[in-house]
């Protein structure tokens, strides 16, 4: 029965019966005489469908939400302590502080809890594909035969090698799994029943659905709004903690006004460890340099651009060079990054290179680039939001500009560039919170420097932005997330998320400043 009791299949379920709620309850409103009753058969016909979907819906998102938590949290307390060797052995200690011995001790038993969710997971797949009955994995034996490769024979995704304790825990974390994944669907079904029942007997010439239906419809924006805000702060929650611990360990201020990004085993000229390894010199300067140095020179090829294209579209354009000029600006905008960065890299800057010289340029690599190509990218952005934005502009204005002497350039500049100018700063600021957070681009046409010492001011040079670094370290070039390298990716993230918290606040400002004065 389990095996049907699943989320899609209830799902399926309670769309199923949101239809036959809807029809239901149109045919009995339908038997009121129209004069005597309050609201419309097809509102009572939604109200049916809210009542039953609404209530189900949102505990089947709850439940996805929480059972995954719940699911660590007993994986975590059904692991025996002696299962985990979270003790490092004297020599990996040697060289290390108090403090980074605690973080990676922590860091192994996180671990070992996710190579045991993934070994239940793979335990659930290779059933799940009939290649095991539930009798036959209760039976096996890491130590007598090979689970890792077979599971992995079988299709599934698996972490490290399987012993028989990772094996006994992720078959009680399995069941706990399936106990979970069962009783949720249970109960959003039997939620949903109940809803299409009571509002189904609720119907009669008297009940109110209009109304009724307003506070379903407000509830629901409610819900939207108050999961968008939760995202946010799980996002923001998931970079603290990581964050956090970086910042005790290393420093908020060595972090932040550090001039050198070269982690440890990398000649730096930095003083060794007492371990003899080169310690790491993690400073945010010199990747934040990269990062906004070359979204000033893709805004400044973007913002003219199309803040000009918006211009002669929406005012001198005709019909219809408008029809075509506007659709093949904004195919730009569905154009992959990493196509932009390929074009980047065997284009442009082989390009730039043959016009100012491999003396000035010694690569094809470099801040002009990367910043050239991401303002192409940008010019949609920016043409597409300000032409709207300037096409909102009433034309009593325009047409009262014109009235007194002014020419049609006289009309753009002074009164409708300066009446859209909050929808034209919003637009900008868009496009820089795209620029800052670009990647694709700027790993492949920025460079991608491990070390850095200082700042690069040559336009031609190669340099190293804060995505280039987190998409390096997390992709493979980091030694572990036990490792304070890797910590410090977090910890760039998090900087680079306050950083577009405060352009976006900035932008805000700005618009609320000019729309009291054009409003």
């Amino acid at each position: 029965m389990g095996a049907f009791i699943t989320f899609p299949a209830v799902f399926l379920l309670i769309v199923l019966l949101a239809i036959a709620g809807y029809a239901l309850g149109r045919n009995k409103a339908l038997t009121f005489p129209a004069q005597s009753t309050h609201s419309r058969p097809h509102q009572h016909a939604w109200h049916v469908v809210f009542a039953t979907a609404a209530p189900s819906l949102l505990i089947v998102t709850l439940w996805l939400f929480f059972a995954g938590i719940a699911s660590n949290i007993y994986t975590n307390a059904v692991t025996p302590d002696d299962l985990i060797d979270v003790r490092l052995s004297a020599q990996d200690r040697e060289g290390l502080t108090d403090r980074e011995i605690e973080i990676r001790e922590a860091v192994l038993r996180t671990q070992f809890i996710a190579g045991v969710r993934s070994l239940a997971s793979a335990l659930d797949g290779y059933v799940a594909d009939g290649n095991a009955t539930d009798a036959d994995i209760s039976g096996w034996n890491a130590e007598q035969e090979p689970i890792a490769d077979r599971l992995r024979a079988g299709g599934q995704v698996l972490g490290p090698d399987v012993t028989n304790g990772m094996l006994s825990v992720a078959q009680i974390v399995r069941q706990f799994d399936r106990r979970v994944g069962t009783v949720g669907p249970i109960i959003s079904l039997v939620l949903a029943i109940a809803g299409f029942v009571i509002a189904l007997r609720r119907i009669s010439a008297e009940f109110r659905a209009r109304v009724v239906i307003e506070r379903w419809i407000t509830g629901l924006l409610i819900f939207a709004s108050t999961m968008a805000v939760l995202a946010t702060v799980a996002i923001l929650a998931a970079l603290m903690l990581p964050s956090l611990n970086f910042f005790r360990e290393y420093g908020f201020f060595n972090f932040l006004f550090g001039m050198t990004w070269g982690p440890a085993g990398d000649v730096v000229g930095i003083p060794e460890g007492r371990d003899g390894s080169y310690q790491s010199a993690l400073g945010f300067v010199p990747l934040i340099w990269g990062t906004l140095y070359i979204s000033l020179v893709a805004l400044l090829v973007a913002v003219p651009l199309g803040l000009l294209a918006a211009v002669y579209l929406s005012e001198f354009a005709s019909r219809m060079t408008r029809s075509w000029v506007k659709p093949a600006l904004e195919i730009l905008a569905g154009v992959p990054t990493i196509v932009y960065g390929i074009f980047a890299l065997i284009t442009i800057g082989p390009f730039l290179q043959a016009v100012v010289g491999a003396t000035v340029m010694p690569n094809t690599v470099s801040v002009m680039t990367a910043g050239v190509v991401m303002g192409m990218m940008l010019v949609p952005f920016i043409s597409s939001l300000s032409d709207d934005v300037i096409n909102a502009v009433p034309q009593a204005m325009r047409d009262g500009s014109l009235a007194i002497g002014a020419t049609q350039a006289e009309t753009v500049t002074q009164v409708i560039l300066p009446a859209a100018l909050p929808g034209i700063v919003g637009a900008i600021v868009l496009a820089a919170s795209r620029a800052i957070g670009e990647t694709m681009i700027v790993v492949l046409a920025a460079g991608a420097l491990s070390n850095v010492q200082g700042i690069e001011p040559n336009p031609f040079g190669a340099v190293v932005t804060v995505t280039t670094r987190i998409v390096a370290v997390l992709t493979g070039e980091g030694s572990g997330f036990d490792s304070i390298d890797v910590l410090a990716v977090f910890a760039l993230a998090f900087t680079l998320f306050f950083i577009t918290l405060a352009l976006n606040l900035l932008a805000q400002r700005m618009v609320a400043k000019y729309r009291e004065q054009y409003d």
